[in-house]
């Protein structure tokens, strides 16, 4: 069987996180070529490297480190097949003692990292037909989640966008559908009280945390040629009522 990504050139931030590394390996064996960008996590960002992925530091909070970056991967590639927005931040608080910086830092990576940098690599999509681009968002997105307005906001808002590219890009054939991984353990929920991991166990139909590596393998085949008609979806990996 050929490999699902042969060829396809792939850039995913936030790629040394737990989803972020599954999905790096697995493109890599399905032959795609792969770059990622990370901010903090730099030895998992070598064990990457080796395996044949391309890193960047990258911080999505500064529009000029951005626009560097852009400007650099321009240059590295000549085309983008997939892109995915997968990098995000938490700064968990009740409106009431949250502070401004707290709501800029989250919205700044979530929503308007993916805004920018979807702008600024246009050009290297549209030279695929079709090419692709994946938003990761979260059931708070479209729920709430107490504690967190700034999160839920900026993933409602990342749901909005994926809607709207949608019907503005499907024109130039580009594909931009969004992914809810569902509720896995990771580093971003690795602080959780244990009455809340609990929760999400006992809300779970199957009683079970989501999976970062069966969430990989569904990214690869949505990635893949094998989808070419779909656009504007969000796609749940978790089947609670919303």
């Amino acid at each position: 069987m050929e490999p699902l990504l042969k060829e396809k050139t792939i850039l995913i931030t936030g790629g040394t996180s737990q989803l972020g590394q599954a999905f790096v390996r697995k493109a890599l064996c399905h032959g795609a070529r792969v770059f990622f960008t990370y901010f903090r996590s730099g030895e998992i960002a070598q064990i990457l490297g080796k395996s044949g992925a391309r890193g960047y530091v990258l911080d999505l909070t500064s529009v000029p480190a951005m626009e560097a970056f852009a400007v650099s991967f321009q240059k590295e590639a000549e085309q983008l097949d997939v892109l995915i927005h997968n990098a995000a931040a938490t700064a968990d608080s009740l409106i009431e003692k949250m502070p401004e910086e707290d709501w800029d830092r989250v919205v700044g990576v979530n929503l308007k990292a993916p805004f920018y940098m979807t702008k600024r690599l246009l050009p290297l999509l549209f030279k695929k037909q079709p090419s692709k681009v994946f938003m990761l968002v979260s059931r708070a997105g479209l729920s709430g989640l107490y504690g967190a307005a700034n999160y839920a906001a900026s993933k409602g808002g990342l749901i909005a966008m994926t809607k709207s590219l949608a019907k503005e890009l499907g024109r130039k054939k580009v594909l931009v559908n969004a992914i809810n991984p569902g509720f896995m353990k990771a580093a971003m929920t690795a602080k959780l009280p244990e009455n809340v991991l609990k929760k999400n166990i006992q809300d779970s139909p199957l009683k079970t945390f989501s999976d970062p590596e069966e969430v990989a393998d569904f990214m690869v085949y949505l990635s893949s040629d094998l989808m070419r008609q779909v656009t504007g979806q969000v796609f749940h990996f978790e089947s609670r009522p919303l």
